[in-house]
């Protein structure tokens, strides 16, 4: 009588085999069944192995061909989006030209649209000088003990000027 054993782990997961065998009584018969056995098995996982090659390779190529394509298109995306802004500046500074001509030509109709007896007696404050008003610290109907906490909430508030470009 033959044992034979086998253990196998996978996972942390051990599993054992025990056979007991008896001697055949064809020696040469039985040997040759487990050869022709093997021998099958064995051309059938190699067409397997041919299988898998040929369509691993397949894959591959047509890996090789999406990461081409993908390359055009990532270039043909960065061409495209050059020209676009390109195009775009161009209109935007256009606009922004455009703009300004009809702000100046608004502003020489309003200044073209003025008398000069209006001009003369409006008075006009530079960006620098405070207004009398806001030169004083006191609040006129405010009485002389008032603090100075108290002049700062009371005063108008001026609009705040901003700059054209």
């Amino acid at each position: 009588m033959l044992q034979l054993s086998w253990t196998f782990e996978k996972g942390g997961m051990t599993l054992h085999w025990r056979w007991k065998c008896m001697q055949s009584p064809d020696c040469k018969k039985t040997t040759a069944e487990i050869l022709d056995f093997l021998m099958d098995a064995n051309i059938r996982l190699s067409e397997e192995v041919v299988i898998k090659t040929e369509l691993f390779e397949k894959t591959k190529v047509e890996a090789e061909k999406c990461l081409a394509q993908g390359e055009i298109l990532a270039n043909a995306r960065v061409e495209f989006e050059h020209e676009i802004y390109t195009k775009f500046l161009g209109v935007l500074n256009s606009k922004k030209a455009k703009i300004r001509e009809l702000r100046d030509q608004l502003s020489k109709q309003d200044n073209a649209n003025k008398s000069p007896q209006e001009e003369d007696t409006e008075k006009t404050e530079s960006f620098d000088e405070e207004s009398d008003y806001d030169k004083s610290d006191e609040d006129p109907e405010k009485c002389i003990t008032s603090s100075s906490k108290d002049v700062g909430a009371n005063k108008p508030s001026r609009p705040r000027r901003t700059r054209l470009t």
